[in-house]
């Protein structure tokens, strides 16, 4: 399951691209002037042909994660340009159909008028979402009250950084502004969600140097997400980080005192979503404590409700990372595995938060989910 769920982006983009590459050839075949310059026309295939090669082969060696021969920088270029190609393609397609010659019509001409903005639409999104992917960060603050919380809990700020994905579109300035925002938020505890990189061969030790400076006056603490376990660094990534005083909680946890009140912080590996986790969360609840609960996937919020935990922090999801506004519901690929994708959730007495994390995977960009530095702010209910 877990293979089918990691593949099935990957089968769904080249399909496509198959599909687009197929039609835009029909199409250009057919495009005024093209039949009297078969020298273009197959110099058009060649390099459509090219392109489509470059998607198919991209997507596969992102995907694999394990290609460590391969400079991470250029695996990761290598996809977010094939990406960008399907979508030219869409358009193109999209272009060609709209001007194919037809009896004059006026109707028909006002349409095509309007026509070329609304296919370049998608690429002027793009180049938004790339600079809200870089250029957006801000601290989100957000209360979640607790029933029964202990008074001297009432207010403990918890500053979160999550999905950092380290890399050649979430580098070092960058990451130095999270921190530097998170510092300034002055929070009791600091937390780390999972994806500090994405694949073999990212910049870990760059990414921990850097996180080293986050400050907080019980500690930093974190867990691993999906891709330390693809790439295969979570061993090496739990040491490097406790070196820098960072200690990364793998289905341990740690008893913080606030005064006369009790937080239990408690971490766990990531697990994919069809793993039944209650099981692995019960064990480290502590009845006598304000339990929370550091899970890269926010699926099993139910199970970690079930288990007793308070509070769970999460991210995994980027909000979503791309949100297609499609009357009053932003459309994501996120929402085919999750329910909860972004923000807060209550179930029972339980409450998770979602944040929608610092950096992208695929494409550098980022619409209708702006990277964050997460402040949650306990309060007594």
């Amino acid at each position: 399951m877990e293979l089918l769920r990691r593949w099935a982006p990957v089968t769904v983009i080249i399909l496509v691209t198959l599909l687009a590459h197929r039609s835009l050839w029909r199409e250009l075949a057919r495009a005024p002037g093209m039949r009297a310059a078969p020298r273009l026309l197959r110099a058009a295939r060649y390099l459509l042909a090219f392109l489509s090669a470059w998607m198919l082969l991209a997507v596969p060696v992102l995907t694999l994660h394990s290609f460590a021969w391969l400079p991470a920088d250029l695996i990761a270029w290598a996809l977010a340009l094939s990406l960008f190609w399907v979508l030219a393609a869409l358009i193109v397609l999209f272009w060609m159909k709209a001007v194919r010659p037809a009896a004059f019509d006026p109707g028909r001409r006002r349409m095509l008028a309007l026509s070329l903005p609304a296919a370049a639409a998608p690429l002027g999104g793009a180049g938004f979402g790339i600079a809200l992917a870089r250029y957006g960060l801000s601290v989100v603050e957000q209360d979640i009250v607790i029933p029964g919380l202990h008074r001297d809990l009432d207010g403990l700020r918890i500053v979160q950084l999550s999905d950092i994905h380290y890399g050649p579109f979430f580098g070092p300035a960058e990451l130095r502004r999270a921190v530097d925002m998170a510092n300034e938020t002055r929070a009791h505890i600091a937390v780390l969600t999972g994806d500090l990189i994405t694949r073999a061969g990212d910049d870990l030790a760059g990414c921990l140097e850097l996180l080293k400076r986050l400050r907080a006056e019980a500690g930093v603490y974190g867990c691993h997400g999906n891709h330390e376990k693809y790439a295969r660094v979570a061993e090496a990534a739990s040491r490097l980080a406790l070196r820098h005083g960072i200690t990364i909680l793998r289905s341990g946890r740690v008893l913080l005192r606030f005064g006369a009140a009790r937080l239990n912080l408690a971490g766990v590996d990531y697990y994919g979503t069809g793993t039944r986790t209650l099981p692995f969360f019960a064990p480290l609840v502590d009845r006598s404590a304000c339990n929370v609960l550091l899970q890269h996937n926010p699926a099993h919020f139910p199970d970690a409700a079930g288990a007793g935990f308070h509070l769970m922090l999460a991210g995994h999801t980027h909000g979503g990372q791309v949100n297609l506004p499609v009357l009053s519901e932003n459309i994501n690929v996120t929402r085919a595995f999750t329910q909860y994708v972004r923000g807060a959730y209550d179930l029972g007495p339980g409450r998770l938060y979602v944040s929608c994390g610092l950096g992208t995977v695929g494409v550098p960009v980022r619409l209708g989910a702006p990277p964050e530095v997460s402040l949650i702010r306990l309060c007594a209910g």
